[in-house]
This record gives C-alpha cells, structure tokens and sequence, in this order.
C-alpha cells in the first residue's frame, strides 16, 4: 500500500462518523443516516424522483408520500415546505442524471428545468424510508453564467440525454467496491484543495467535466486566446497547478454510491479565502494566474462521479454561490475530512 492510499484512508477513516443532522422543528422519526428500509430498489427510487419533480411543477406537496418531520433544504438552507423552487418551479425539460443507491435509501439526481420562465439545473438528493421522503436537499444553478453577454445564447452541451457512462450498467466483475468508489472520489477534492500539482486525483484518461452545463476541460483553444484551466485534460490541468485559490473543499459528504452503474453522488463546499498572500500564484510552467476576486468566497455543490476502469472518467457539477462560511444544513453522508479546515482551525462539523 502507498503512502499516498494510507493518508486516504486515514482521512476517510477520520471522516466516518455519522450524524443524524439539525433537529427537525417538527418531531418525528429520523431514520438513522445511509440506512436504507430494503424496501426500495432503482426503479422505486427513480419513481420517487419523477413524483418530486412533478410536486414541484404543480407547487403541490400533497402529490409526495412526506414523512413525518421531513426536512427540506434549497442552497444549504433549511426551508418550509413548500416554499423557494417548490414555489417557482414552471417547467421541466426531461434531462435526468440518476445516482440510485437502494442500500442506503437514497436517490440523487440532476433535472434541467425553469424556474418562472429561467432554465435552471437543479440537483436533489432524496432520503426515503419505508416508503416515504424524510429528507429532501436541493440546490438550483441557473444555466446562464454571470458575466455572459447579454442577448448572446449560452453554449448548448447537455441536451436531454446523459452521458453513456452514466447510464450504462458496469458488469459484475468489473465493479469497484462502495469503499473504493468512495475514495476515489476524495482524491478529487484532496487534489484541487490549494493544488499544486503535487497530489493527481485518480483520473481515467476519459476524464471530462461539466459544470452547470459547460466544459471545464478538453475545449479547444482559439486562435489568439490565453489558455485556462478548462483548455487542458482533467490531469493536465491540474498537473499545471490551477485551482490554487480553492483553499477549503470542505464539509465533503458522498451522498450516494450506485454501485451498479460505478456513479457516486457529493456534496461539497468550495472556499475561496482571497486572502492577501494568495493574489496571483505561478503555474508549473511558468505563467502566473492572477486572482480579480477581493473578497472571499464560497460555493455549495453537488457533484456526480462516474468511475471507470481507470479512475474518475466524467464529472458534472451544479453550484451556486453561497456566504462565505455557510456549512450545508444537512449533515447526512459519508463525511471526509478537508485538510485544509483542519490546518486553518476551520469547524467543518459544529
């Protein structure tokens, strides 16, 4: 065993401890967390999937089987229920990217979709216990960028149809274990945190990733223009050193594992401290990356894996921004510890 795997599993050792997360206004029974009932497979999953989606467009809480004391979440805050997108939800554009996971009783799933005329990407993760929701957590990413010029139309790289790779099943004998999946995974946020190059994330060579519907990797490079971090492959990119201002990848959670299809579902919070001795930092070819924010940032987001033979082949991400700081309401997962908190006194799990 290397080094390099020692520390993972120390880390994710470190991390193992599960909670049950705030306590609900309204009292009720509070399943324990990654624990599913045994009563529902992918198919029952999905189902629960499709009829949230359909509550939400009809603003209709009475269409969903709620347990008693569910709680509901939308961009790391605790809402009632119905209210946020449950309100404004005008439109669903059938694009589905499913993580179903029957053993801990959890769907997690990404839905194109409007919200009062707007196309969003929303990401939802559903606890379900004996046949009812008891946890809902969502968070809603508008398609069109910030910045992007006005009347000019966002490029369009979703469509209505996931990747492949996310919907092919993987064969028996070629599956990772849940443990696996899940560290693979953490070498992803333990690779970008105040990356220097130094600690590769485990990457297929097929790596590809999306973000709210854009590519943040493999785009060709136009005649004239200074390359960015989404010009190189997953590896180059951060074999260069981008991404040294992502200083906290914190409260880290994996959300759900679908074993079947080697998918894993997590939650993540990306912080951007902007301090004074990190205004610009040098690639390890040489170029310098000047940092334009003054004040420091903090993004929420959910993001879904799809692991090969490899390593990590396909990534897509929503997220939006949220105050700086702000931990995720629920605390439910599988929790891996960020090096960077712990260095810089940061409680990830009040």
């Amino acid at each position: 065993m290397t080094g390099v795997h020692r520390t993972l599993l120390a880390a994710l050792a470190c991390g193992a401890l599960l909670a049950s997360g705030p306590v609900a206004a309204q009292k009720g029974r509070v399943p324990p967390p990654n624990v599913g009932s045994g009563d529902c497979d992918r198919s029952c999953l999905e189902s629960f999937a499709e009829k949230f989606v359909d509550a939400l467009i009809a603003h209709d809480p009475a269409m969903l089987p709620l347990a008693k004391g569910v709680r509901y979440s939308e961009n790391g805050v605790e809402l009632p229920i119905p209210d946020g997108f449950f309100k404004n939800a005008t439109g669903d554009r059938n694009y589905r990217l499913y993580v179903a996971d029957p053993e801990w009783g959890t769907i997690g799933f990404f839905a194109r979709m409007d919200e009062n005329g707007a196309r969003v990407l929303k990401s939802t993760r559903l606890k379900v216990f004996k046949q009812q929701i008891t946890e809902i957590e969502v968070i809603v990413a508008q398609e069109r960028w910030p910045g992007w010029p006005a009347g000019e139309p966002m490029p369009e790289h979703l469509g209505d149809t996931t990747r492949a790779e996310f919907r092919t099943a993987v064969p028996v004998a070629n599956r990772r274990s849940r443990d696996d999946l899940m560290k693979i995974v953490n070498t992803y946020f333990t690779g970008i945190e105040n990356n220097e190059g130094k600690k590769p994330p485990i990457f297929s060579s097929k790596c590809h990733r999306l973000e709210v519907g854009q590519p943040t990797s493999n785009v060709e490079l136009k005649p004239g223009e200074e390359p960015g971090a989404h010009h190189f492959t997953c590896a180059e990119g951060m074999a260069l050193g981008y991404y040294r201002n992502d200083n906290r990848l914190r409260n880290r959670r994996v959300l759900a594992v679908d074993e079947e299809r080697q998918l894993v579902m997590a939650g993540v919070y990306f912080d951007h401290v902007n301090s004074a001795y990190i205004r610009s930092f040098q690639l390890n070819d040489g170029r310098t990356v000047n940092i334009t924010d003054t004040m420091p940032t903090t993004i929420g987001i959910h993001e879904i894996f799809s692991i090969d033979e490899e390593g990590i082949s396909q990534v897509e991400a929503v997220f939006t921004s949220v105050p700086y700081g702000q931990r995720p309401y629920f605390s439910t997962g599988y929790r891996m510890d960020s090096e960077g908190a712990l260095d810089e006194g940061f409680v990830e799990w009040p």
